[in-house]
């Protein structure tokens, strides 16, 4: 039975990032809704106790606390906004919004203000780190908001991320800030060790001895996964889609003008996309650069 000295929560989007994370929420005895835009995906929780719903109003209807895991900016705008089955449409005065979506601070501001108008609370708290965090709940969480949304928030933000890592980095959109930078110095490494890896085979070097140089480089302790890709020829399963990863630097390139390693490895990864590559790891972009998968 849900413990009923706690809120009531709704989680929305339950992808390879947003299941992990519900089920926190669920095992940790709260009474949980759930919506996906694919229903299979929710019925699982269905199943251990939570609501399933079949759209975000009714998800989000009677609940303290709403939590948004989607894949874009245009996702998170249907979700809440959407004039027939929008959260806003039966959210009840005062009810948090937290959105884990990576959508930019630009996005983010846009979002709390237009919650604001509906007297809903917002706090942008995008996480980085893959699959296996999520599900051992060590993630990492930028949370951008209010000081007390953010106390409000920490109980489940401790579920899904390590609580020595859930931290409070300034107003509104600054969460999501965070998130575009750390995710750009992922983009921009991946793309930097597949030119290497290039590099090395058209010098004839035997790949083992580029692979150790790789290893002793500023970038690499990123190289593991993607050594991981090149000795197993897989790139699937996927902890965090190519797809994704362009469209977090194309958020980063609408946010700030000049970034031309950014605009780069954007290319490369749009390269890749438009080879099939999409649904693969992002980290397999660097494999791919190398003519190496």
């Amino acid at each position: 039975m849900p413990d009923t000295n706690l809120p009531k929560v709704a989680f929305l989007g339950l992808g390879r990032m947003g299941a992990p994370m519900a089920r926190h929420v669920l095992t940790a005895g709260y009474d949980l809704a759930v919506w996906n835009r694919t229903r299979d995906k929710a019925e699982p929780f269905g199943r251990d106790g939570a609501q399933v719903a079949d759209t975000p109003a009714l998800a989000a209807a009677g609940r303290q606390v709403v939590v948004l895991m989607l894949a874009t900016p245009d996702a998170v705008r249907d979700v809440l906004f959407d004039p027939d089955a929008g959260v806003v449409t039966t959210a009840e005065p005062g009810t948090l919004v937290i959105d884990s979506s990576t959508i930019g601070p630009t996005a983010s501001r846009e979002v709390a203000a237009r919650l604001a108008e509906h007297d809903l609370r917002y706090l942008d708290a995008p996480v980085y780190g893959s699959v296996a965090p999520a599900t051992e709940g060590t993630l990492r969480v930028f949370a951008g908001g209010d000081a007390a949304d953010f106390e409000r928030a920490r109980p489940l933000l401790g579920l899904w991320g390590d609580p020595d890592k859930v931290d409070l980095v300034g107003p509104v959109g600054t969460g999501s800030a965070a998130k575009l930078v750390v995710n750009l110095t992922l983009g921009t490494s991946i793309a930097a060790i597949g030119e290497a890896l290039r590099l090395g085979r058209e010098l004839n070097l035997e790949q083992s001895l580029v692979d150790s140089l790789i290893e002793a480089s500023p970038l690499g302790a990123a190289f593991p996964p993607i050594k991981a890709i090149m000795e197993s020829g897989k790139a699937q399963p996927a902890n965090f889609e190519l797809s994704l990863l362009r469209k977090d630097l194309d958020l980063c390139l609408a946010e700030a003008d000049d970034l031309a390693l950014t605009g780069a490895a954007r290319e490369a990864c749009q390269r890749a996309i438009g080879a099939g590559h999409a649904s693969d790891d992002a980290r397999a972009l660097a494999v791919l650069m190398a003519g190496l998968l």
